[in-house]
C-alpha cells in the first residue's frame, strides 16, 4: 500500500534524515516508520479494524501525519476535520461517516463527548498517545491494497455543506508519481507547509514526502511564524496560498528575515495577484510553481513550473495554471459534455487514477459531478495551444447580466490593480432591469467608491462594471484562501 511503501522506502534510503518537524519535536525517517507501525498496532489493540473511520482533529503537528500513516496501515480510513469549524458542524460530519475513533488535541476532542458512534478517544497531548502500541509488538496487521479506501477528505464547503471525498491509496500514488515526474524535485528539499493538513491540499505534502523531503509544520499560519520557520530551518520550498504571501510581506519581520535559502514557492487555491507576484519575485528571487487541484480528483493535478512563469512585467492577465500531470487528463467541455476547441471557454473536467471513489454515502451527489467517467470541477476555463489550462471563474459564480457573462474574478483582478485596494470580492445581486449585476466588496485605504468606479470605467467594459461598491474590513476566506462568497451573499 502506497503510504506504507513510502515510509519503508524512505527509512531504507534516508534513515537519519529529518522527515517531519514542528514547533515541539522532530522525527527522522527511521523514527517515523517505526512509530507509525507501533501506532497502527496500538490502534488495532484498542479495537480499530479494517474499514473503520478514524477522525483526526488537530492543528498541524507531527502526530497528525503519524496518525494518517498508522490508520492507513490498518486498512482503516483517516478522516481529517477542520479544527476551526463550529462544534455542531464537526459533529454532523463525524456522525455522517460513522467514526468509531477520534485522535487529536484534548481541547478539540473535549468539544465532542456525546457522539454515539465514537467509542475510542486518544489525545495527542496525553501520555496515552505516546504509550499507544508500546506493549503490543505482536499484533498482526492486515494486508492493504491500493484499491482499498484510505481516507475521507472533506471539501472546503465554499458553496454549501462539506462533502466527504472517499479516496484510496492508489489515488495518492497516482498523483504523487505524476507530480514528481513533472516537478522533478531533489531529495534535499526542506518545505515549510503553510496549508492545513485536513483537506486535499495535504496531498502536496504527501507528494514531497514521497521524494524524501523534510516537512516543516506549523500550528496554523501567521506571517511571523512562517518567516521564522523558513529562516530557522533554511527551507528550500514553501507551500502556501497567495494571500499568505501578501501577509508575509506586510509583516514587520519580513524586513529582517533571511529568506535566501528559498528555491521555490508553491502556491494554489486562489489566483496569484499580479502585485503580489511582482513583489515576491523582486524580494525572493526564487522560482514559483502554481498548483491547481481539487479534492475530488486527488488533489494537485495541474502545475506551472518556474521556467514557465512569466516575468512580472509580462503579466497582463491571470497566470495560467499549467499543464496536467502525467497519468491524469483534463479538457474543457460545453454543457453537453462535448470537448471544446483550443481557446474556447468551457467547464474543466478531469479523469484518471487519482480521482475519488465517490462522496461518502452520497451516490446522488457523486452522480452530479460525474460525466461519462469524468469529474466535473465546476471551474470555467480553456486550454491554449500548448496544453496549458487557463481558469476564468467558478461556474456557480458567473454573473449573467442581460444575457452577457461577467466573470467575478476578472473584476476582482482589475480592482486589485488599484494601488489603494488590498483585497476584493465580487458577487452577483438581483436587478429588475438586467436580471443580475455585479456588486464589489472591497478592502481599501484612502479611496472612495466614486473614485474606484471611475477607475473601473477605464479598465472594464460597461456590462462588467459593478453597480456599486461596498467597503468591508476583510474579505471572508476559508483556511485555503478561497473566498467565502456564500457569506457575502448572506
Amino acid at each position: 500500500m502506497w503510504l506504507t511503501q513510502l515510509a519503508e522506502r524512505n527509512r531504507q534510503c534516508f534513515p537519519n534524515r529529518t522527515a517531519l518537524v514542528d514547533e515541539h519535536r522532530s522525527v527522522t525517517w527511521a523514527e517515523f516508520h517505526d512509530r507509525t507501525l507501533e501506532l497502527a498496532r496500538g490502534l488495532a489493540e484498542l479495537g480499530v479494524r479494517r474499514g473503520d473511520r478514524v477522525v483526526v482533529l488537530s492543528q498541524d503537528r507531527v502526530e497528525v501525519l503519524e496518525s494518517y500513516f498508522a490508520i492507513a496501515r490498518l486498512g482503516a480510513l483517516f478522516v481529517p476535520l477542520n479544527h476551526s469549524v463550529a462544534a455542531p458542524e464537526a459533529a454532523e460530519m463525524i456522525e455522517r461517516v460513522g467514526a468509531v475513533a477520534m485522535l487529536g488535541e484534548s481541547e478539540l476532542l473535549d468539544r465532542h463527548t456525546d457522539l454515539p458512534s465514537v467509542r475510542i478517544r486518544v489525545s495527542f497531548d496525553k501520555p496515552e498517545f505516546a504509550e499507544l502500541g508500546s506493549t503490543s509488538p505482536d499484533v498482526e496487521l492486515p494486508e492493504v491494497a491500493d484499491t482499498d479506501p484510505v481516507a475521507v477528505l472533506h471539501t472546503s464547503a465554499t458553496t454549501g455543506r462539506a462533502k466527504g471525498v472517499t479516496v484510496d491509496a492508489g489515488s495518492f500514488r497516482a498523483i504523487a508519481l505524476g507530480w514528481l515526474v513533472q516537478a522533478r524535485p531533489t531529495d534535499d528539499i526542506v518545505m515549510v507547509n503553510c496549508c492545513p493538513l485536513y483537506h486535499g491540499s495535504m496531498v502536496v505534502s504527501l507528494t514531497y514526502l514521497a521524494a524524501g523531503a523534510t516537512l516543516v509544520l506549523m500550528p496554523g499560519f501567521t506571517p511571523q511564524r512562517a518567516l521564522a520557520a523558513v529562516e530557522k530551518h533554511r527551507a528550500t520550498h514553501m507551500w502556501l496560498v497567495p494571500q499568505m504571501l501578501r501577509f508575509m510581506f506586510q509583516a514587520k519581520a519580513a524586513e529582517s528575515a533571511d529568506l535566501s535559502s528559498l528555491r521555490e514557492v508553491l502556491y494554489g487555491a486562489a489566483p496569484m495577484p499580479i502585485d503580489v507576484y511582482t513583489d515576491a519575485v523582486g524580494r525572493l528571487g526564487c522560482g514559483f510553481r502554481q498548483v491547481y487541484g481539487m479534492t475530488e480528483v486527488g488533489g494537485p493535478f495541474v502545475t506551472l513550473g518556474p521556467d514557465e512563469h512569466p516575468q512580472p512585467g509580462d503579466v497582463t492577465a491571470r497566470i495560467p495554471c499549467g499543464r496536467v500531470i502525467p497519468g491524469m487528463s483534463a479538457r474543457a467541455v460545453d454543457k453537453r459534455g462535448v470537448e471544446l476547441p483550443t481557446g474556447e471557454i468551457g467547464e474543466i473536467v478531469v479523469r484518471g487514477p487519482g480521482v475519488m471513489q465517490g462522496y461518502w454515502n452520497d451516490p446522488e451527489a457523486t452522480r452530479e459531478v460525474t460525466l461519462d467517467g469524468w469529474i466535473v470541477t465546476g471551474d470555467l476555463g480553456f486550454l491554449d495551444e500548448d496544453g496549458r489550462i487557463h481558469l476564468v471563474d467558478r461556474s456557480k459564480d458567473v454573473i449573467i447580466r442581460a444575457g452577457q457573462n461577467v466573470y467575478p474574478s476578472e473584476v476582482e483582478r482589475v480592482l486589485m490593480t488599484h494601488p489603494a485596494v488590498r483585497d476584493a470580492a465580487v458577487i452577483g445581486v438581483p436587478d429588475d432591469d438586467y436580471g443580475e449585476v455585479p456588486l464589489a466588496h472591497v478592502v481599501a485605504d484612502d479611496v472612495t467608491a466614486p473614485e474606484l468606479l471611475a477607475f473601473l470605467k477605464d479598465n472594464l467594459a460597461p456590462y462588467k462594471r459593478p453597480r456599486r461598491i461596498e467597503f468591508i474590513d476583510a474579505v471572508p476566506r476559508n483556511p485555503a484562501g478561497k473566498i467565502l462568497k456564500k457569506q457575502l451573499r448572506a
